[in-house]
């Protein structure tokens, strides 16, 4: 039983290293941070689909698992008094979203969306979509967060429209994007749902074999 126990335990221990986050630091016009972020994607599964074209002659457009695109899971900011999640995903003004918020993590610009717009020819064409927008976009308020322009490492930028009771708002700044894998020093020393009950488990075992053990004495 202590050995199913600890077996357990290293299958959801292998299981929650397949999760990775990302945090985001907001700044505005000094390097001091208004606002800190993240989300979070499964890397064991890259994100695969194929997007027909409804053009003669137009390729699909196909995103595979080699390119190492992977879906954004979880994501969640307070900026300037205004809160984000996935929820409110949208693309702006650039028609209907096929996908969903894709990280690409290797990729120049980093943040993916597929998204359907009319084509001059007048159909709906899935083109890819380099940034992540929040909210209604022409009625505040709304978030738009911009890719990186010189490739990953480099800092995104973010543009904010919010309201008052006086009117709208315009806030705009910088991202940094920092991966945070499990076992990081940045990572939350937080045990997961599944990885405490294979504590649990474990410890339970081990009583229940230590308590056998002592019986086996007398």
């Amino acid at each position: 039983m202590a050995v199913a126990a600890i077996l357990g335990l290293g299958a959801t221990a292998v299981k929650s290293a397949e999760a990775a986050s990302v945090k985001l630091t907001f700044f505005q016009d000094t390097d001091t941070p208004v606002a800190v972020g993240s989300f979070s994607y499964d890397e064991s599964t890259p994100y695969e689909a194929i997007f027909p074209s409804r053009s003669v002659g137009t390729p699909p457009l196909e995103i595979k698992a080699s390119d190492k695109w992977f879906v954004v899971q979880d994501f969640a900011v307070n900026l300037l008094w205004l809160l984000w999640n996935l929820s409110q995903a949208t693309v702006g003004d650039r028609g209907t979203r096929l996908s969903p918020f894709l990280w690409a993590p290797f990729n120049r610009s980093q943040l993916q969306v597929v998204t359907a717009s009319f084509s001059p020819f007048g159909s709906e064409e899935p083109n890819l979509w380099g940034n992540w927008a929040f909210g209604n976009i022409p009625t505040p308020p709304n978030l738009v967060i911009f890719g990186n322009s010189d490739g990953p490492g480099s800092r995104m930028s973010w543009l904010q429209n919010g309201f008052q009771s006086n009117g709208s708002y315009l806030n705009s700044g910088y991202v940094i994007a920092e991966e945070v894998k499990p076992g990081s020093e940045n990572s939350e020393a937080v045990p997961e749902p599944g990885t405490m009950a294979g504590l649990t488990l474990a410890a339970a075992g081990l009583g229940y074999a230590k308590k056998k053990f002592g019986a086996s004495k007398f």
